[in-house]
């Protein structure tokens, strides 16, 4: 920790302040950690102490343990023609976005792709794991506060892949971060793959998985309770009655998860609600809601948890996806809509299920298009993180 003690508190001239008064730095921090990250950072222009401080690893840590106890912000990237070179930090309570430029960022030079082909796949205690759309390499791990950066080792040969998804997260049974990615190639669209590295390694390895397809449309693996999901796709899946599979980094081992539900044409959304994986089915104008409930050992199984009517007739030119349950009685939604010609929008709206209201979210700024993650803003260095320091 900075030592601050030796530090008199003096005026221009050098002369100790009567009524001034000496705050140890271990009160600074407990101050600093509690406030908007964004706000610290402009704390790191008050004195050379504070910047000091806040660069600290204890503070790093202070603050990502508060971040972890609040509610995840999100991050977007544009998927229209225009702002494909930054990130957006969203503030869904404040309806305001903060620009957060890629050409500020130390991204790696090499191998050579387009900004705009990035895509936003997971987030992990402030880190993002970004890759290009259409390849498997490279893939990176950012921190867009801080701006730094990773590229985790690639093949020699260049692969183009039809569809991927790639999950980072902690592990704390060995204090590292992992990523895990199931892509398609393009030679071979019919079954999945899965590969796994510990961030600080130097390759990859192959994993032996079950024989299921997984679902394209989706967004980035799902973490909970220890482990990656994916949803498996219904129509190809010979495997029975199972819908969900899971990845456990810690033991490293696949399982899978039965619904004895099918859902037939309906969409849905895989992620985490109220602390539970859960399974949200569009179902016209019906929100039905799965959770999974059970343990590994024990086995998980997949039951109804509610349905509310959103009084919307949903189709192919006007849907929707849950981004989360913000508090027990209110849903974000990201709305999308289409006019058959290849135009439309996406937006941002609050569902109130209970009473049945929509409340639509005016934010200046929001892109067309755009693809969106959870994040936590903090400090965590991603180079430290790839030498095993958290």
């Amino acid at each position: 920790m900075v030592n601050l003690r030796q530090r008199r508190v003096s005026n221009h001239n050098g002369k100790v302040q009567k009524g001034s008064f000496y705050l140890p730095p271990e009160i600074i921090c407990e101050i600093l950690s509690r406030l908007p990250v964004e706000s610290i950072l402009r704390c790191r222009s008050v004195c050379k102490d504070w910047c000091r401080l806040t660069r600290d690893p204890q503070f790093i840590n202070l603050q990502l343990n508060r971040v972890n106890n609040q509610l995840p912000r999100v991050i977007l990237k544009s998927h229209y023609k225009v702002d494909l070179q930054s990130l957006l930090l969203l503030d869904t309570e404040g309806c305001n976005i903060r620009k957060i430029p890629f050409k500020k960022m130390q991204l790696p030079s090499s191998p050579k792709f387009r900004m705009s082909d990035l895509r936003l796949m997971s987030s992990c205690d402030g880190l993002l794991c970004i890759a290009v759309d259409y390849r498997i390499h490279p893939v990176i791990i950012l921190n867009p506060i801080t701006r730094d950066s990773v590229i985790l080792p690639s093949q020699k040969r260049r692969m183009y892949v039809g569809s991927h998804q790639i999950g980072l997260h902690f592990d704390p049974s060995s204090g590292k971060y992992k990523v895990v990615r199931e892509y398609r190639s393009m030679n071979h669209l019919e079954g999945s793959s899965f590969e796994m590295i510990t961030v600080g390694e130097n390759s990859w390895r192959t994993l032996s998985a079950p024989p299921v397809p997984i679902e394209e449309n989706l967004g980035a693996a799902v973490y909970w309770n220890g482990a990656f999901h994916w949803k498996i796709e219904e129509k190809n899946n010979k495997g029975g009655d199972k819908c969900i599979l899971g990845f456990n980094i810690s033991d490293e081992t696949f399982y899978t998860i039965s619904c004895h539900v099918k859902f037939g044409t309906s969409e849905y959304d895989l992620l985490v609600l109220g602390g539970c994986l859960s399974l949200v089915e569009h179902d016209v104008h019906l929100m039905r809601i799965w959770k999974v409930s059970g343990t590994k050992d024990e086995g998980f199984y997949l039951s109804h948890r509610c349905t509310y009517n959103t009084y919307v007739r949903w189709n192919k030119f006007l849907c929707y996806s849950v981004i989360s349950q913000t508090v027990p009685d209110r849903f974000l939604l990201k709305l999308s809509q289409d006019d058959g010609k290849g135009d439309g929008n996406d937006s941002f709206v609050q569902f109130y299920p209970e009473k049945a209201f929509y409340s639509y979210l005016d934010i200046p700024g929001l892109p067309i298009h755009f693809r969106s993650v959870h994040f936590k803003p903090t400090f965590v260095s991603p180079r430290a993180a790839s030498l095993g320091f958290s």
